[in-house]
């Protein structure tokens, strides 16, 4: 009798680490598939699995950092947060770098990421970086042109002008003037659409010619 419970027990076990299993794969799998397509939070979600050995992955900080980068080039604060803390840290095999960290903590603090803002008031009262590294408020400047071109815009700046001064009408002939460098995916579509974009808009987006 003490051994079938044992044996009863020991099947369950079995049965709810492989039930856990099973939805730790099909989890890293909806997450690496939205990560693929283009949505920031999850190139974000699928950089921490790796560099945390999370949802049965396995530790890989140069996959991590590469997805990590991934969700950065989409302007996500969590993700410029994060890269901002790797160089303060000097964590995943890249050097530690105040100056370099508070390059990514402006870049997440004018996203209003008040975690950012206290990180870049610390390093400035500890003397590591100077008042205009830690100056967020200051706007982001356009990316320098290529081969006399100009730089098209990332979802960063489109967000950051349609909060600002521009008018979607403005933003709309910009656009179709100097082109996107981003996809427009579910997450970022709503993402503009809350910092003002309307239809019209966010299709001028959507049919933008994107550099290769």
């Amino acid at each position: 009798m003490i051994l079938r419970i044992q044996f009863i027990r020991t099947a369950a076990v079995c049965a709810i680490a492989l039930a856990s299993a099973s939805a730790q794969n099909q989890d890293i799998a909806v997450t690496r598939h939205k990560a693929e397509a283009g949505d920031p939070i999850a190139q974000f979600d699928l950089a921490r699995a790796y560099i945390y050995g999370e949802q049965g992955v396995t530790v890989d900080p140069k996959q991590g950092l590469l997805w990590l980068r991934k969700s950065t080039d989409q302007g996500y604060f969590g993700a410029e947060y994060a890269m901002g803390r790797i160089y303060q840290t000097g964590a995943e095999g890249l050097p530690k770098d105040q100056h370099e960290a508070a390059k990514w903590f402006v870049k997440a603090a004018r996203h209003q990421n008040k975690a950012s803002q206290d990180r870049l008031a610390e390093m400035l009262a500890q003397g590591l970086i100077s008042a205009r590294e830690a100056n967020w408020r200051v706007p982001e400047p356009r990316k320098e042109a290529v081969n006399d071109k100009p730089a098209p815009f990332s979802v960063a700046e489109v967000e950051t002008g349609l909060k600002g001064w521009i008018t979607t009408r403005r933003m709309a002939t910009l656009v179709q003037q100097f082109g996107v460098d981003f996809k427009l995916s579910d997450i970022t579509r709503k993402r503009l659409a809350d910092a003002g974009a309307d239809p019209d808009l966010l299709q001028i987006i959507s049919a933008a010619k994107r550099p290769l």
